[in-house]
């Protein structure tokens, strides 16, 4: 027998033992034809590079070898690629689920800064204050918080005021003064927690005091109502209300220019003159001093209503603001215990 008959021979037997082997082995998963077209022209690549016929245990070898690791990576990536989409959508769901981050309330604005203290450089005017932010202020320091409505908030030294909304505070130590305007006797005014009660305004001008055990709250237009731990109590224009922890409530009276308040008006805020009238102004004046604004004549009073107001008081007290505004007009102005009289 030739050597040809011999090769011939020899791949019918191998042919033989890999079909037995194939059969034994039972079914295989379908190869993909992307699998299938990679070894086909693998095969061809080889016996196109021998330089001599090849052998057939060779062509054998690297069509099996071929074989076996495209099947490993096809089963490979039957696993990957659920896997990644499951990580995908695991990932996404978890940056979907993740709440909004909550923007900071911004519950009032600084209008005047007082001193030249840690307030002045952390609370500049202007700056805002965020609910849930503690304001302390040290000696010979203090602010003023504009609110909603033209409403105003003054902070004295040495005083610690958390601010839990725009109409809701916390007293912690020492004194603040409100002004809610001229909303008098309105529902729902700012509310003042303090450790021995909670003050309501009903449209007024007053402040409250929490110093050690007690409890001191003055008025200086309107009305306020308190809600002590054990009674309620109310308070008027002119009266200055004590709580005392374990003593009860005493009332005196308090005029309404008291030197009490000279702190207050330290805080002043400044008055926007914009399209405001000498009336308006004189208004401001007299309720920021705590006096009553009279006019000698009625042409007086229509003088000041038709006449307009220009600058700024910034950094002025009303005092100071009344006397320079109206240096530059023809009117003419005296103080006499709580009024200020003017004439033309």
């Amino acid at each position: 027998m030739s050597n040809d008959d011999d090769k011939i021979e020899q791949l019918a037997d191998d042919d033989a033992s890999f079909a037995n082997l194939l059969k034994l082995a039972g079914e295989r998963p379908e190869i993909p034809l992307s699998v299938e077209s990679r070894v086909y022209h693998r095969v061809q690549q080889e016996w196109r590079a021998a330089t001599v016929e090849p052998s057939a245990d060779k062509v054998y070898e690297k069509v099996h070898k071929s074989w076996r690791r495209n099947t490993l990576r096809g089963a490979m990536l039957r696993w990957m690629v659920p896997a990644g989409v499951a990580a995908t959508v695991a990932i996404t769901m978890i940056l979907v689920s993740q709440p909004d981050p909550v923007p900071l309330r911004v519950a009032a604005t600084v209008s005047r800064v007082v001193g030249s203290g840690p307030i002045s450089s952390e609370y500049p005017q202007g700056a805002p204050v965020h609910a849930g932010e503690v304001i302390s202020t040290g000696s010979d320091e203090g602010l003023s918080l504009l609110l909603a409505r033209s409403e105003s908030l003054r902070v004295d030294e040495n005083t610690r005021i958390r601010v839990d909304a725009a109409d809701r505070f916390t007293l912690l130590a020492g004194r603040i003064y409100a002004d809610t305007g001229q909303f008098v006797y309105r529902n729902g005014g700012l509310k003042i927690h303090t450790a021995l009660g909670v003050v309501t305004d009903v449209g007024t001008q007053f402040s409250v005091a929490a110093i050690d055990q007690s409890l001191d709250i003055a008025v200086r237009e309107g009305r306020v109502d308190v809600r002590g731990q054990l009674d309620t109590y109310a308070a008027r224009m002119g009266e200055r209300l004590t709580l005392v922890q374990g003593e009860g409530a005493s009332v005196t009276n308090l005029d309404t220019h008291d030197d009490y308040w000279d702190w207050v008006v330290e805080l002043t805020p400044t008055f926007d003159m914009t399209n405001k009238s000498l009336l308006d102004f004189l208004k401001w004046a007299a309720r920021e001093t705590g006096r009553e604004l009279q006019f000698e004549s009625n042409e007086s009073r229509m003088f000041a209503m038709r006449t307009d107001v220009h600058g700024s008081t910034d950094g002025l007290t009303p005092d100071e603001a009344l006397e320079a505004v109206l240096t530059t007009t023809t009117v003419r102005y005296r103080i006499e215990d709580d009024k200020i009289i003017i004439n033309i």
